[in-house]
């Protein structure tokens, strides 16, 4: 045996073995990082190990069976022993094996030391002064989407999904600012420097990642990233199954928890419990959600999924998104939609009252629906859970605006628009607030500055044209629908508003041919301004057969005001008293919900006609004490002073009405037409003379508006 093992070694055996691995390692180690950034699928480096494994016992078998010569390579039993260079050889490989292990030593260093542990980047403390220094929130972070490195483009919706997560598990720490969702994923398939990215977003730092995967196996790559230097804070490299990615998202989390020094007592709500492989099923079935493209076999699929899966949570808040989805987009639906979304939510926070998804979409789905009193203790529980929700946010602002509480909404919606600041749609949410506490020159810089970070200009052009609307400045609102028109001819919303401003200067002409637009673009769509129009004409069987089709067509609370002027045309005052009175009780009562004014207003009147002065004052007292309270919290717009207008008709009280009238053109009110024609709260002073000057003074500005845009070719339809 000593023999053989002296023959091992003279012949270089050990050496070659030793070297053969190193050489073999390496080798594998860059085959690895260069396949993973090649985006290759796992069985090619698998291959490469198999065939570097192999190529062991081979090598062995050369080194014992050959021998390297001045004259080349020769079989060991025909080279004579005296002239054998097999010494000289072995020293040879001493070296070269040295330097291989140095090569080794430096590649496993860097491997482990910069790349899968924490690098030597700056310490949160310091980061902390550098965010302040930029003004960038300290402990703020944006979860991007992580990038599919598996070479299928049917994974995406896997490493899409994977982000959403952790983005969310961050978001229910509150000292933490997470980026929203709809903003980070702006940058999915960019290049874009982290750091800028960073800047864009108004975070402090970055989570980014890759996924790789290859049926049940996953390989994660996660960075931490400081934006202001673009240094790592942390880093990692799971090569895990599918059953272990719950135990992932908890790593990744708590890292980043520890990296940026956050304070969290408890466990962050992710998904861990669940089963891999129906947490793989939802999230394909989400990813189709986010698409948007057939919402209706979205909305099936979740459906069956819930049959074989029925106490699964996030399946039933997924299903309630997915409900709250088809009814904004799918227009005039009846609001059997809405409340389907409300059921499937509530399924979702019975099954588990702590999930935060579920309360926010119960929140959600109750704040579409309008029901606002519902949504207020919902919300709260929302808010606890996740904090740093923008979506929960700015229904928060929705209920504290419906409250009369503008202030505080508009704070929460400048939060918002922080968290989110590349949606759009929250951004025409916070200009909305600016008007309705009078900085109106921030509601149009909010929206200027959106068009320069948005590459879709529809629907901000159009919050602008709403905008100048609001304002009483009926030219630039023009000029803005017809910019937004010319490159989007079939903008329907647009259609209808243009259709308002003329109806409100009294181009009844113009108007009709924008109504007719309109009602070649949808069967749908026009029937509340074709039955505005025929009540302007006296063409009241027109009016009739466009106010059955409403009720056709739209939820019957945003039509009950039409059906009971109907009735009271007929002298069924005690019908249209019984139709109105579910509307005021649907949308909340006073002092916890401040809005439904009109409806409000339009039921203390029929008590008026009916000559109940004591259910007519009850209403109307409330009604004018809410609107004072909401004055007195920041409503400085035009509209609580048209409200008070109305109230003040409804008493017969001329005099009031007209003062407030004044108040409200003053702020730029200029669509009071509109009201006049539907709403016979105006009926006790409609025909008062001081009150009729008052109206002429608004059609007299009208009309000098309408010039202008005639002068300027605005108006081209």
């Amino acid at each position: 045996m000593g023999n053989l093992f002296s023959e091992f070694r003279r012949r270089n055996v050990f050496r070659v073995g030793l070297a053969y691995i190193i050489v073999a390692w390496l080798i594998a180690q860059v085959a690895d990082l260069a396949l993973e950034n090649f985006a290759s699928p796992d069985w090619v480096i698998k291959t490469i190990l198999l065939v570097l494994m192999l190529g062991l016992p081979i090598a062995l078998v050369f080194a014992w069976a050959f021998e390297m010569t001045p004259d080349g390579l020769k079989l060991e039993k025909d080279v004579d022993r005296s002239q054998s260079t097999i010494e000289r050889s072995g020293r040879k490989f001493d070296f070269a094996i040295i330097v291989l292990l140095a090569v080794a030593l430096i590649y496993f260093v860097y491997e482990s030391r910069l790349q899968r542990e924490p690098v030597a980047g700056p310490s949160a403390t310091a980061m902390n002064n550098s965010a302040n220094q930029q003004g960038l929130p300290a402990k703020s972070i944006a979860v991007l989407p992580f990038v599919n490195l598996s070479g299928m483009q049917e994974n995406e919706y896997f490493s899409d999904g994977l982000a959403e997560t952790l983005l969310h598990m961050l978001a229910q720490i509150e000292e933490l600012q997470v980026a929203a969702r709809t903003s980070a994923f702006k940058f999915k398939g960019t290049n874009e420097d982290v750091r800028l990215v960073g800047k864009q977003l108004g975070v402090a730092t970055v989570l980014e990642g890759s996924v790789q995967r290859a049926g049940n196996r996953i390989r994660i790559t996660v960075q931490l990233i400081n934006v202001e230097d673009g240094f790592h804070l942390w880093s990692q490299n799971y090569d895990r199954t599918l059953d272990d990615i719950f135990a992932v998202q908890d790593d990744i989390a708590a890292s980043v928890v520890d990296a940026l020094e956050l304070t969290f007592l408890g466990r962050l709500h992710g998904r861990a419990g669940q089963d891999p492989a129906t947490y793989d099923e939802l999230l394909r079935l989400r990813d189709a959600l986010a698409g948007g493209k057939d919402i209706a076999a979205t909305i099936d699929n979740l459906q069956a999924f819930i049959e074989i899966h029925p106490d699964y949570v996030d399946a039933y808040a997924t299903l309630s998104e997915a409900y709250v989805i088809h009814r904004n987009h799918a227009g005039l639906i009846p609001e059997e939609i809405g409340q389907k979304a409300i059921e499937a939510a509530r399924e979702a926070v019975e099954l588990d009252p702590e999930a935060p998804g579920a309360n926010a979409a119960l929140s959600r789905a109750l704040v579409n629906q309008g029901l606002f009193v519902a949504a207020i203790p919902v919300l709260a529980k929302a808010m606890e859970l996740e904090p740093g929700n923008a979506d929960t946010i700015v229904d928060q602002a929705t209920v504290m605006a419906a409250r009369g509480q503008f202030q505080k909404a508009t704070g929460l919606m400048e939060l918002a628009i922080k968290l989110d600041p590349l949606n759009d749609n929250t951004r025409i949410k916070l200009s909305e607030q600016y008007d309705a506490i009078g900085r109106h020159d921030q509601a149009l810089s909010v929206l200027e500055a959106g068009l320069e970070l948005s590459t879709d200009r529809t629907s901000l052009v159009f919050a602008m044209a709403l905008h100048y609307q609001q304002i009483g400045h009926y030219p630039d609102a023009v000029a803005s629908l017809h910019e937004l028109l010319s490159k989007e001819a079939d903008h329907i919303n647009a259609w209808q508003i243009l259709f308002a401003i003329y109806i409100s200067m009294g181009d009844l002409a113009t108007a009709e041919v924008y109504l007719q637009r309109v009602e070649e673009l949808s069967r749908d769509r026009g029937a509340d301004e074709r039955a505005l129009f025929c009540y302007i004409e006296q063409d009241k069987a027109c009016w009739r057969k466009a106010t059955a089709r409403m009720l056709a067509t739209r939820e019957a609370f945003f039509v009950q005001a039409w059906q009971s002027k109907m009735m009271l045309e007929d002298d069924r005052l005690d019908d249209a008293i019984a139709v109105m009175i579910p509307v005021v009780e649907h949308f909340g009562v006073t002092g916890e919900i401040y809005g439904n004014f009109e409806s409000r207003i339009n039921l203390a009147a029929l008590y008026h006609f009916a000559d109940d002065s004591e259910k007519r004052d009850r209403l109307l007292n409330d009604v004018t004490s809410d609107l004072h309270f909401s004055i007195d919290s920041g409503w400085e717009h035009s509209a609580p002073y048209v409200y008070l207008a109305m109230a003040s008709a409804a008493m017969g009280d001329t005099a009031s009405a007209v003062r407030n009238l004044d108040e409200a053109y003053g702020r730029g009110h200029r669509s009071l037409l509109w009201s006049i024609y539907t709403d016979y709260a105006w009926d006790p002073i409609r025909s008062d003379p001081e009150f009729q000057q008052a109206i002429q003074t608004i059609k007299d500005d009208n009309s000098t508006m309408l010039e202008q845009i005639r002068a300027t070719d605005a108006g081209n339809r």
